[in-house]
């Protein structure tokens, strides 16, 4: 079985590697509680995704759009995502 865990996190600009710093920020918070989760439940899978906001309501549509298809979102559902997705930011 697979489970993923997701953050979201904001990014104040798109220097960069502000997606990398970002990811690497929200794994390291994380890393303790998959760690027991893989040694509680060690058939299971566990993964994290994280999606980054900018300064200005956006995200790295490309980058949003391959963690949406690693989730296995429907193809017809990940633009209607992306699109309620900024229209809440």
């Amino acid at each position: 079985m697979r489970s993923y865990i997701s953050e979201c996190k904001l990014s104040t600009n798109r220097d960069q590697g502000f997606l990398e710093a970002k990811c690497a920020e929200a794994n390291e918070k994380h890393q303790r509680i998959i760690g027991a989760l893989r040694a509680a439940a060690s058939t299971w899978v566990f993964e994290q995704i994280n999606f980054v906001d900018v300064n200005r309501g956006s995200i790295v549509e490309r980058d949003c759009y391959t963690k949406l298809k690693k989730l296995d979102v429907h193809e017809g559902k990940k633009e209607r995502l992306f699109a309620d997705h900024m229209t809440q930011v």
